[in-house]
């Protein structure tokens, strides 16, 4: 039996007919199409638990007003939408549509189900309680875990077939394409060598490695991941036999048997969701937190980047694996997770918004997405910051792919980097007496450039011999609408008479929470108490004219 729980409202228009997003491939280009133009996510994710009552979703997306947000990226648990095998709820999906279609935002739907961070805690209770129906992992002393085994088939079939009912729901109600991605499950894997079920260790020993993926691992020998190279190495690079036989016996060759069948399970669901919906699916990573660590230490079978290629082999039907990055060396996180059949999408982060800004110029990414997104609602950098990448949308997604466009993020004890774009030599040096610097610049013609961001400068030289780059003008600016408004010309001091671009941003004076009397208010921002001014900067936006003699 079947109960339908709708908010009013969803079905209140009859569906429409609309292009499905979709990926967009080229040689050496992903975009996103959504609503038939490229599209880049700037997004937040909820917490957890935020959408786990229709009341609750509307006061967390309350609190998302102003944040200039494009996206939202939220969970629907398994244990909610079917409390009772083949009975669905669908209030919480039907909520989260109606509230993102309210403010104009498009939505992405995480399934908690299998797994979540590598545990199974999000499981129906008729599913928790039956174990041997869908049983469990086991450690190396035969104890059963909490976490469902990956072996277990009929664990599969069940998160499959809710899966695709969820996905035929937003089929039904989502006339107007709000929700534009799916996740199936989340930061999967087991913090084990390998499941030590005696039919598994014994799978392990005796399968063969399957024909898919010898054939990608012999098509794209040239093209591996060092760390799978270096595996299939051990035994002179076998073509055919089993998990020992060709990947030896250590740690890794575990790995890649629990990432295959990890690979494999969450690929049949997500067929089982394109089917209902065929919208662009993707997979999330708790990455490796340190190069030393052993797959177990972190959840062993997931899609790090260290086992891309077994996921592109194994899944199909998943169109990326994403990375979710806390750690402070982003910039060489991203670059391991960018590649030709792979384009960036950072669906958890952190509120650090110069994340975004290199993320989206330097590796075209099509989502960046602090985790906690409600958090921020008080976070003026964070909010004016996405404003202005909402401004250079346009922009962004044009120059995708074209070589012009160019990431500026201070990592560590950075204090610069050089670019070159065309025939000029960009040195960037940092503020290093600030905690953010960072921006894009993107050279719109062969002499002119759009920089955005701030605490950092900007000089130019030419790479052609006998040849020198002056600045001619520095336009301060925004986009409205696509459309540049120059709000002020940049010269003598602002500039150094032309010497240097100081991408500075803007200054902002606010005011703190003051008592006068047995009142409390919020200062406007324009009135201020001498003792609670705060100087707060975001990122200013600049048109940037070069000449050469």
């Amino acid at each position: 039996m079947v109960f339908t729980f709708l908010l009013i409202g969803c079905q209140s228009k009859k569906p429409s007919v609309f292009e499905l997003p979709h990926l967009k491939k080229t040689d050496s280009l992903t975009q996103f199409i959504v609503d038939g133009k490229p599209f880049i996510m700037i997004a937040g994710e909820l917490h957890n638990s935020s959408s786990s009552t229709p009341a609750y979703i509307q006061k967390t997306f309350n609190e998302l007003k102003g944040m200039n947000l494009n996206t939202v990226i939220a969970s629907i648990a398994w244990e909610q939408f079917e409390p009772e095998e083949g009975t669905f709820d669908y209030s919480l999906v039907d909520a989260l549509i109606e509230n993102a279609r309210k403010q104009n935002l498009k939505l992405v739907l995480i399934w908690f189900a299998s797994w979540k961070n590598g545990q199974s805690s999000y499981l129906p209770l008729w599913v928790k309680k039956d174990t041997r129906r869908f049983f469990r992992v086991q450690d190396s002393l035969g104890n059963e875990q909490e976490t469902v085994s990956v072996f277990c088939e009929e664990a599969m079939k069940a998160d499959a077939k809710a899966y695709k009912e969820l996905f035929a729901h937003v089929k039904e109600v989502d006339y107007d394409g709000t929700v534009i991605m799916g996740q199936p499950e989340n930061e999967v894997g087991i913090f084990l060598d390998i499941d030590h079920n005696e039919d598994v260790l014994e799978l392990f020993k005796n399968q063969l490695v399957p024909d898919e993926l010898m054939s990608y691992l012999i098509q794209n020998q040239n093209h591996l991941k060092e760390s799978v190279r270096k595996v299939w190495a051990i035994n002179n690079y076998p073509t055919e036999g089993t998990w020992s036989e060709v990947f030896g016996v250590a740690a890794y060759a575990k790995e890649f048997f629990m990432t295959w069948h990890y690979a494999h399970y969450i690929n049949e669901v997500t067929k089982a969701g394109k089917e209902a919906h065929n919208i662009p699916m993707f997979v999330n990573a708790w990455i490796v937190q340190d190069p030393e660590d052993l797959p177990g230490v972190y959840p062993n079978g997931g899609p790090v980047s260290r086992v891309m290629d077994i996921y592109k082999a194994a899944a199909p039907d998943i169109d990326l694996v994403c990375p979710d990055i806390y750690l402070p060396n982003f910039k060489e996180i991203v670059a391991q997770y960018h590649r030709h059949d792979n384009a960036l999408l950072i669906p958890e982060s952190t509120l650090n918004v110069g994340r975004a800004f290199y993320a989206f110029a330097e590796h075209d990414a099509l989502c960046y997405s602090p985790f906690g997104i409600e958090d921020g609602s008080e976070n003026f950098l964070f909010k004016e910051a996405y404003g202005v990448l909402n401004e250079l949308a346009p922009l962004i997604t044009k120059y995708q792919g074209t070589g012009k466009m160019r990431g500026i993020l201070r990592e560590g004890d950075e204090t610069g980097s050089q670019i070159t774009l065309g025939n000029h030599q960009l040195t960037i040096e940092y503020n290093t007496d600030v905690d953010e610097s960072f921006g894009l610049i993107i050279q719109t013609k062969e002499d002119e450039f759009l920089i955005s961001g701030m605490n950092f400068k900007v000089f130019f030289s030419s790479i052609v011999p006998n040849q020198t780059a002056y600045i001619g003008q520095v336009w301060e600016g925004e986009y409205n609408n696509a459309k540049w408004n120059p709000i002020r010309l940049l010269n003598g001091d602002e500039s150094w008479h032309n010497e240097v671009v100081r991408v500075f941003g803007k200054k902002h004076k606010t005011g703190e929470l003051i008592e006068i009397g047995s009142n409390s208010y919020q200062e406007d921002p324009f009135t201020y108490s001498s003792n609670n001014i705060k100087e707060i900067t975001t990122p200013g936006t600049y048109q940037v004219q070069i000449y050469i003699r």
